[in-house]
Protein backbone atom coordinates (compact mmCIF):
# COMPACT_ATOMS: atom_id res chain seq x y z
CA UNK A 1 0.00 0.00 0.00
CA UNK A 2 3.01 2.21 1.12
CA UNK A 3 4.30 2.08 -2.90
CA UNK A 4 1.26 2.58 -4.42
CA UNK A 5 0.51 6.19 -2.70
CA UNK A 6 4.20 6.65 -3.04
CA UNK A 7 3.57 5.65 -6.47
CA UNK A 8 0.76 8.45 -6.71
CA UNK A 9 2.80 11.05 -4.94
CA UNK A 10 5.65 10.89 -7.77
CA UNK A 11 3.28 10.96 -10.67
CA UNK A 12 1.32 13.81 -9.19
CA UNK A 13 5.26 15.74 -8.42
CA UNK A 14 5.53 14.45 -12.15
CA UNK A 15 2.35 15.72 -13.15
CA UNK A 16 2.56 19.30 -11.70
CA UNK A 17 5.97 19.96 -12.67
CA UNK A 18 5.00 19.02 -16.53
CA UNK A 19 2.01 21.63 -15.98
CA UNK A 20 4.65 24.44 -14.74
CA UNK A 21 6.64 23.73 -17.77
CA UNK A 22 3.77 24.41 -20.02
CA UNK A 23 2.49 27.16 -18.38
CA UNK A 24 5.61 29.19 -17.52
CA UNK A 25 7.28 27.97 -21.11
CA UNK A 26 6.80 27.56 -24.69
CA UNK A 27 8.21 23.86 -24.74
CA UNK A 28 5.70 21.68 -25.54
CA UNK A 29 3.77 24.41 -27.61
CA UNK A 30 6.61 24.35 -30.25
CA UNK A 31 8.22 21.10 -29.38
CA UNK A 32 9.06 20.97 -33.16
CA UNK A 33 11.71 23.75 -32.94
CA UNK A 34 13.11 22.21 -29.97
CA UNK A 35 13.00 18.31 -30.75
CA UNK A 36 13.76 18.67 -34.69
CA UNK A 37 13.62 15.23 -35.23
CA UNK A 38 10.40 14.70 -33.94
CA UNK A 39 9.06 17.61 -36.22
CA UNK A 40 10.73 15.65 -38.76
CA UNK A 41 9.92 12.18 -38.12
CA UNK A 42 6.22 12.78 -36.26
CA UNK A 43 5.12 15.86 -37.93
CA UNK A 44 1.20 14.87 -36.31
CA UNK A 45 2.51 14.24 -33.02
CA UNK A 46 4.55 17.46 -32.89
CA UNK A 47 1.06 19.11 -34.34
CA UNK A 48 -1.31 17.45 -31.49
CA UNK A 49 1.14 17.96 -28.75
CA UNK A 50 1.13 21.90 -29.29
CA UNK A 51 -2.69 21.35 -29.56
CA UNK A 52 -2.75 19.70 -26.33
CA UNK A 53 -0.34 21.91 -24.41
CA UNK A 54 -2.86 25.52 -25.94
CA UNK A 55 -5.62 23.01 -24.34
CA UNK A 56 -4.16 22.48 -20.97
CA UNK A 57 -2.78 26.11 -20.57
CA UNK A 58 -6.38 27.96 -21.26
CA UNK A 59 -7.89 24.96 -19.17
CA UNK A 60 -4.64 25.58 -16.28
CA UNK A 61 -5.55 29.55 -16.61
CA UNK A 62 -9.71 29.04 -15.22
CA UNK A 63 -8.41 27.52 -11.82
CA UNK A 64 -8.62 30.27 -9.33
CA UNK A 65 -5.39 31.10 -7.94
CA UNK A 66 -4.36 31.05 -4.12
CA UNK A 67 -5.11 34.93 -3.87
CA UNK A 68 -8.74 34.24 -5.48
CA UNK A 69 -9.46 31.51 -3.14
CA UNK A 70 -8.57 33.28 0.26
CA UNK A 71 -10.49 36.39 -1.18
CA UNK A 72 -13.65 34.00 -1.68
CA UNK A 73 -13.24 32.05 1.61
CA UNK A 74 -13.31 35.62 3.59
CA UNK A 75 -16.38 36.56 1.41
CA UNK A 76 -14.51 39.81 0.61
CA UNK A 77 -15.69 41.74 -2.64
CA UNK A 78 -13.18 42.72 -5.49
CA UNK A 79 -12.88 46.95 -5.42
CA UNK A 80 -13.46 46.80 -8.92
CA UNK A 81 -15.91 44.92 -11.10
CA UNK A 82 -14.65 45.84 -14.93
CA UNK A 83 -17.48 43.72 -16.63
CA UNK A 84 -20.23 46.13 -15.01
CA UNK A 85 -18.50 49.06 -16.32
CA UNK A 86 -20.54 50.00 -19.61
CA UNK A 87 -22.82 51.14 -17.07
CA UNK A 88 -20.85 54.32 -16.67
CA UNK A 89 -20.82 54.93 -20.82
CA UNK A 90 -20.45 58.38 -21.43
CA UNK A 91 -19.87 59.70 -17.71
CA UNK A 92 -17.18 62.52 -17.66
CA UNK A 93 -13.92 61.83 -16.38
CA UNK A 94 -14.48 57.90 -16.90
CA UNK A 95 -11.18 56.32 -16.98
CA UNK A 96 -12.61 53.74 -19.37
CA UNK A 97 -11.37 54.23 -22.55
CA UNK A 98 -14.31 51.81 -24.24
CA UNK A 99 -17.16 50.41 -22.74
CA UNK A 100 -17.53 47.38 -23.97
CA UNK A 101 -18.28 45.19 -21.45
CA UNK A 102 -16.64 42.29 -22.71
CA UNK A 103 -13.06 43.53 -23.35
CA UNK A 104 -12.07 46.91 -21.70
CA UNK A 105 -9.20 48.82 -20.11
CA UNK A 106 -9.34 51.00 -17.51
CA UNK A 107 -6.38 53.66 -16.87
CA UNK A 108 -7.12 56.76 -13.77
CA UNK A 109 -4.38 58.60 -11.85
CA UNK A 110 -5.12 58.33 -7.86
CA UNK A 111 -2.38 61.27 -6.72
CA UNK A 112 1.30 60.00 -7.60
CA UNK A 113 -0.42 56.34 -8.26
CA UNK A 114 -1.30 55.25 -11.74
CA UNK A 115 -4.24 52.39 -11.92
CA UNK A 116 -4.86 50.14 -14.82
CA UNK A 117 -7.62 47.69 -14.66
CA UNK A 118 -10.36 45.77 -16.25
CA UNK A 119 -11.29 42.77 -18.35
CA UNK A 120 -10.15 40.97 -21.88
CA UNK A 121 -11.73 38.13 -23.34
CA UNK A 122 -9.70 35.88 -24.63
CA UNK A 123 -6.46 33.31 -22.90
CA UNK A 124 -4.69 34.63 -26.21
CA UNK A 125 -4.28 38.48 -24.00
CA UNK A 126 -3.85 36.85 -20.44
CA UNK A 127 -0.73 38.13 -19.94
CA UNK A 128 -0.77 41.94 -20.12
CA UNK A 129 2.84 44.19 -20.14
CA UNK A 130 2.43 47.79 -19.00
CA UNK A 131 5.19 50.47 -20.28
CA UNK A 132 5.66 53.98 -19.05
CA UNK A 133 7.44 56.04 -21.51
CA UNK A 134 8.93 58.96 -21.29
CA UNK A 135 9.47 58.68 -24.98
CA UNK A 136 9.72 56.66 -28.02
CA UNK A 137 13.09 55.40 -26.52
CA UNK A 138 12.67 55.65 -23.78
CA UNK A 139 10.86 53.18 -21.67
CA UNK A 140 11.55 54.30 -17.53
CA UNK A 141 8.64 51.56 -16.05
CA UNK A 142 8.00 47.66 -17.32
CA UNK A 143 5.73 45.53 -15.65
CA UNK A 144 4.30 42.47 -16.14
CA UNK A 145 0.32 42.18 -15.44
CA UNK A 146 -1.10 38.51 -15.80
CA UNK A 147 -5.08 38.42 -15.42
CA UNK A 148 -7.31 36.56 -13.20
CA UNK A 149 -8.95 33.22 -13.90
CA UNK A 150 -12.06 35.61 -15.10
CA UNK A 151 -9.63 37.50 -17.14
CA UNK A 152 -10.05 40.52 -15.18
CA UNK A 153 -6.67 42.58 -14.24
CA UNK A 154 -5.48 45.23 -11.98
CA UNK A 155 -2.36 47.22 -10.79
CA UNK A 156 -1.35 50.16 -9.13
CA UNK A 157 1.91 51.71 -10.33
CA UNK A 158 3.78 54.25 -8.70
CA UNK A 159 4.52 56.89 -10.94
CA UNK A 160 7.85 58.11 -10.80
CA UNK A 161 9.33 61.51 -10.61
CA UNK A 162 12.14 61.23 -12.99
CA UNK A 163 10.00 63.11 -15.80
CA UNK A 164 7.09 64.96 -15.74
CA UNK A 165 5.18 63.42 -18.30
CA UNK A 166 4.50 59.71 -19.67
CA UNK A 167 3.05 58.22 -21.94
CA UNK A 168 1.34 55.05 -21.04
CA UNK A 169 1.29 51.49 -23.66
CA UNK A 170 -0.41 48.13 -22.91
CA UNK A 171 0.72 45.21 -24.66
CA UNK A 172 -1.26 41.73 -24.34
CA UNK A 173 -0.05 38.05 -25.25
CA UNK A 174 -1.30 34.47 -24.39
CA UNK A 175 1.60 33.48 -22.01
CA UNK A 176 4.53 35.96 -20.07
CA UNK A 177 6.86 35.73 -22.44
CA UNK A 178 7.18 35.64 -25.92
CA UNK A 179 5.56 37.68 -28.30
CA UNK A 180 3.01 40.36 -27.44
CA UNK A 181 0.45 42.67 -29.22
CA UNK A 182 0.07 46.25 -28.88
CA UNK A 183 -3.29 46.95 -27.39
CA UNK A 184 -3.13 50.78 -26.19
CA UNK A 185 -0.08 52.44 -27.50
CA UNK A 186 1.19 55.56 -26.38
CA UNK A 187 -2.31 57.40 -26.74
CA UNK A 188 -2.69 57.90 -22.92
CA UNK A 189 -1.08 60.46 -21.29
CA UNK A 190 -0.06 60.91 -17.50
CA UNK A 191 1.42 64.66 -16.63
CA UNK A 192 1.98 66.89 -14.10
CA UNK A 193 -0.11 70.06 -14.06
CA UNK A 194 0.82 73.36 -13.67
CA UNK A 195 0.46 73.01 -9.55
CA UNK A 196 2.74 69.87 -9.76
CA UNK A 197 -0.17 66.88 -9.54
CA UNK A 198 -0.21 64.27 -11.91
CA UNK A 199 -3.42 63.99 -14.52
CA UNK A 200 -4.37 62.69 -17.45
CA UNK A 201 -5.03 65.68 -19.50
CA UNK A 202 -8.14 65.47 -22.52
CA UNK A 203 -7.05 66.18 -25.70
CA UNK A 204 -6.61 69.49 -27.42
CA UNK A 205 -9.58 68.01 -29.67
CA UNK A 206 -11.78 66.67 -26.97
CA UNK A 207 -14.08 70.08 -26.83
CA UNK A 208 -14.24 70.22 -30.56
CA UNK A 209 -15.51 66.65 -30.94
CA UNK A 210 -18.27 66.84 -28.12
CA UNK A 211 -19.51 69.45 -29.97
CA UNK A 212 -19.94 67.10 -32.87
CA UNK A 213 -20.59 64.34 -30.88
CA UNK A 214 -23.58 65.69 -28.93
CA UNK A 215 -25.09 67.41 -32.53
CA UNK A 216 -28.80 66.05 -32.78
CA UNK A 217 -28.44 63.08 -35.72
CA UNK A 218 -31.48 61.88 -38.03
CA UNK A 219 -32.16 57.97 -36.93
CA UNK A 220 -34.49 57.99 -40.20
CA UNK A 221 -31.08 59.25 -42.19
CA UNK A 222 -29.08 56.96 -40.53
CA UNK A 223 -31.45 53.32 -41.53
CA UNK A 224 -31.57 54.36 -45.37
CA UNK A 225 -30.00 52.61 -48.55
CA UNK A 226 -27.48 54.13 -50.18
CA UNK A 227 -25.76 53.30 -53.64
CA UNK A 228 -22.76 51.72 -51.48
CA UNK A 229 -24.32 51.17 -48.12
CA UNK A 230 -26.37 48.55 -49.25
CA UNK A 231 -28.26 47.47 -46.88
CA UNK A 232 -31.80 46.73 -48.93
CA UNK A 233 -29.65 44.20 -50.93
CA UNK A 234 -30.69 41.12 -50.30
CA UNK A 235 -27.31 39.49 -50.15
CA UNK A 236 -26.67 42.12 -47.35
CA UNK A 237 -29.83 41.24 -45.70
CA UNK A 238 -28.90 37.32 -45.37
CA UNK A 239 -25.33 38.07 -44.73
CA UNK A 240 -26.47 40.15 -41.59
CA UNK A 241 -29.31 37.53 -40.26
CA UNK A 242 -27.08 34.73 -40.42
CA UNK A 243 -24.15 36.65 -38.45
CA UNK A 244 -26.27 38.26 -36.11
CA UNK A 245 -28.06 34.67 -35.27
CA UNK A 246 -27.50 34.04 -31.99
CA UNK A 247 -27.64 37.58 -30.72
CA UNK A 248 -30.36 38.80 -28.30
CA UNK A 249 -29.85 42.24 -28.02
CA UNK A 250 -29.52 45.35 -30.52
CA UNK A 251 -26.03 45.62 -28.89
CA UNK A 252 -25.06 42.11 -29.17
CA UNK A 253 -25.84 42.43 -33.25
CA UNK A 254 -23.66 45.78 -33.23
CA UNK A 255 -20.92 43.86 -31.38
CA UNK A 256 -21.32 40.70 -33.66
CA UNK A 257 -20.84 42.46 -37.11
CA UNK A 258 -17.93 44.61 -35.55
CA UNK A 259 -16.11 41.28 -34.77
CA UNK A 260 -17.16 39.49 -37.99
CA UNK A 261 -15.73 42.92 -40.08
CA UNK A 262 -12.28 42.66 -38.18
CA UNK A 263 -11.38 39.08 -38.62
CA UNK A 264 -13.13 39.10 -42.09
CA UNK A 265 -11.35 41.82 -43.94
CA UNK A 266 -7.78 42.88 -44.51
CA UNK A 267 -6.27 46.49 -44.82
CA UNK A 268 -5.63 46.93 -48.53
CA UNK A 269 -2.33 48.82 -47.77
CA UNK A 270 -1.47 48.45 -51.88
CA UNK A 271 -3.73 50.43 -52.13
CA UNK A 272 -2.31 53.68 -50.37
CA UNK A 273 0.36 53.54 -53.12
CA UNK A 274 -1.42 53.32 -56.36
CA UNK A 275 -3.10 56.04 -58.07
CA UNK A 276 -6.35 53.98 -58.30
CA UNK A 277 -8.82 53.98 -55.63
CA UNK A 278 -10.45 50.25 -54.78
CA UNK A 279 -14.56 50.53 -54.50
CA UNK A 280 -15.99 50.84 -50.81
CA UNK A 281 -19.25 49.52 -51.70
CA UNK A 282 -20.34 47.01 -49.12
CA UNK A 283 -20.78 44.19 -52.17
CA UNK A 284 -17.85 45.06 -53.54
CA UNK A 285 -15.65 44.89 -49.80
CA UNK A 286 -17.28 41.72 -49.25
CA UNK A 287 -16.16 39.75 -52.45
CA UNK A 288 -13.11 41.58 -52.28
CA UNK A 289 -12.24 40.78 -48.48
CA UNK A 290 -10.00 43.92 -49.40
CA UNK A 291 -10.89 47.78 -48.03
CA UNK A 292 -9.49 51.11 -46.41
CA UNK A 293 -10.87 52.49 -43.97
CA UNK A 294 -14.30 54.10 -45.93
CA UNK A 295 -14.67 50.35 -46.81
CA UNK A 296 -14.76 48.97 -43.52
CA UNK A 297 -16.86 51.93 -42.13
CA UNK A 298 -19.49 51.47 -44.73
CA UNK A 299 -19.71 47.61 -44.69
CA UNK A 300 -20.60 48.00 -40.96
CA UNK A 301 -23.32 50.93 -41.52
CA UNK A 302 -24.37 48.42 -44.27
CA UNK A 303 -24.95 45.42 -42.30
CA UNK A 304 -25.85 47.92 -38.93
CA UNK A 305 -28.63 49.34 -41.25
CA UNK A 306 -29.83 45.65 -42.72
CA UNK A 307 -30.80 44.47 -39.19
CA UNK A 308 -32.46 47.49 -38.57
CA UNK A 309 -30.06 49.32 -36.72
CA UNK A 310 -29.46 52.90 -37.35
CA UNK A 311 -25.41 53.52 -38.11
CA UNK A 312 -23.64 56.40 -39.23
CA UNK A 313 -20.57 57.23 -41.22
CA UNK A 314 -18.08 59.21 -39.81
CA UNK A 315 -15.40 61.35 -41.57
CA UNK A 316 -12.77 63.00 -39.97
CA UNK A 317 -8.89 63.04 -38.96
CA UNK A 318 -7.10 60.62 -37.13
CA UNK A 319 -3.25 60.42 -35.39
CA UNK A 320 -1.04 58.13 -36.58
CA UNK A 321 -0.29 55.50 -39.53
CA UNK A 322 -2.68 57.58 -41.82
CA UNK A 323 -1.32 61.07 -41.12
CA UNK A 324 1.82 60.02 -40.29
CA UNK A 325 1.37 62.30 -37.21
CA UNK A 326 1.09 60.81 -33.52
CA UNK A 327 0.71 63.97 -31.43
CA UNK A 328 -1.72 66.88 -31.32
CA UNK A 329 -0.01 70.26 -32.43
CA UNK A 330 -1.68 74.07 -34.01
CA UNK A 331 -1.58 72.62 -37.31
CA UNK A 332 -3.94 69.28 -36.89
CA UNK A 333 -5.88 70.50 -34.17
CA UNK A 334 -7.16 72.98 -36.38
CA UNK A 335 -7.08 70.65 -39.36
CA UNK A 336 -10.24 70.39 -41.62
CA UNK A 337 -8.59 67.27 -43.65
CA UNK A 338 -10.29 64.07 -43.56
CA UNK A 339 -7.99 61.38 -43.75
CA UNK A 340 -10.03 58.49 -42.26
CA UNK A 341 -13.65 57.15 -42.12
CA UNK A 342 -15.36 55.07 -38.80
CA UNK A 343 -18.98 54.57 -37.34
CA UNK A 344 -21.51 55.98 -35.00
CA UNK A 345 -24.30 53.46 -33.94
CA UNK A 346 -27.44 53.63 -32.09
CA UNK A 347 -27.82 51.45 -29.84
CA UNK A 348 -29.83 51.72 -26.16
CA UNK A 349 -31.15 55.50 -26.86
CA UNK A 350 -27.26 57.04 -27.63
CA UNK A 351 -24.63 56.81 -30.00
CA UNK A 352 -21.76 54.20 -29.73
CA UNK A 353 -18.68 54.99 -31.16
CA UNK A 354 -17.35 52.59 -33.49
CA UNK A 355 -13.83 52.03 -35.45
CA UNK A 356 -13.86 48.74 -37.23
CA UNK A 357 -10.32 49.62 -38.90
CA UNK A 358 -8.33 50.52 -35.86
CA UNK A 359 -9.74 47.24 -34.15
CA UNK A 360 -8.75 45.02 -37.20
CA UNK A 361 -4.74 43.87 -37.54
CA UNK A 362 -5.19 41.85 -41.16
CA UNK A 363 -3.47 43.13 -43.73
CA UNK A 364 -3.18 42.75 -47.34
CA UNK A 365 0.34 43.53 -48.48
CA UNK A 366 2.32 42.81 -51.58
CA UNK A 367 -0.58 40.92 -52.83
CA UNK A 368 -0.58 38.48 -50.34
CA UNK A 369 -3.38 38.48 -47.27
CA UNK A 370 -1.40 38.32 -43.88
CA UNK A 371 -3.92 37.53 -41.00
CA UNK A 372 -3.07 39.52 -37.65
CA UNK A 373 -4.34 38.76 -33.95
CA UNK A 374 -7.89 38.41 -33.03
CA UNK A 375 -9.72 41.61 -33.13
CA UNK A 376 -9.19 44.26 -30.51
CA UNK A 377 -12.30 45.81 -28.93
CA UNK A 378 -10.22 48.95 -27.75
CA UNK A 379 -12.57 51.04 -30.11
CA UNK A 380 -15.59 49.22 -30.00
CA UNK A 381 -18.04 51.47 -28.02
CA UNK A 382 -15.28 53.46 -27.28
CA UNK A 383 -14.98 56.35 -24.85
CA UNK A 384 -15.01 59.62 -26.72
CA UNK A 385 -12.54 61.11 -24.28
CA UNK A 386 -9.78 58.92 -25.18
CA UNK A 387 -11.67 58.61 -28.83
CA UNK A 388 -10.08 62.02 -28.80
CA UNK A 389 -6.91 61.10 -27.88
CA UNK A 390 -6.50 60.23 -31.60
CA UNK A 391 -9.35 61.74 -33.83
CA UNK A 392 -11.46 64.14 -34.80
CA UNK A 393 -14.81 64.32 -35.97
CA UNK A 394 -15.27 66.40 -39.30
CA UNK A 395 -18.68 65.59 -40.99
CA UNK A 396 -21.54 63.18 -40.58
CA UNK A 397 -21.51 61.60 -44.29
CA UNK A 398 -24.23 60.28 -46.33
CA UNK A 399 -23.29 58.21 -48.91
CA UNK A 400 -25.20 57.95 -52.09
Amino acid sequence: MKKFFKFIFVLLILLLGLLAINNETDFFEHIGNYIPAIEEKYPAAAEKISNISNDIAAFSHQIPSWQELKALIKGEEPPIDPSDAAANAYVKDSPLLSFCPNENISIRVDGSTLEIFGIVDSYNKSNLVVCLNESEDNTVVQESVPTDSSYEFYRSIEIPEDYDKYDVAVYTGSKPYGSFTSWVYNYVTVQKNGYGVWEIPKSPVYEHNAVMYEKEKSLKAATQSTVSIQSEYDNMKALASELCENCVSAYDKALALHDWIAGYLYYDNDSLYSDTAIPYNATSVVNSRRAVCLGYATLYATLCRATGIPCNVVSGYALGVASGKTEWDGANIETKEQNHAWNEVYLDGRWVIVDVTWDCSNKYEDGSFNKGEEPSHLYFDANLEFFSANHKILEYTTRR
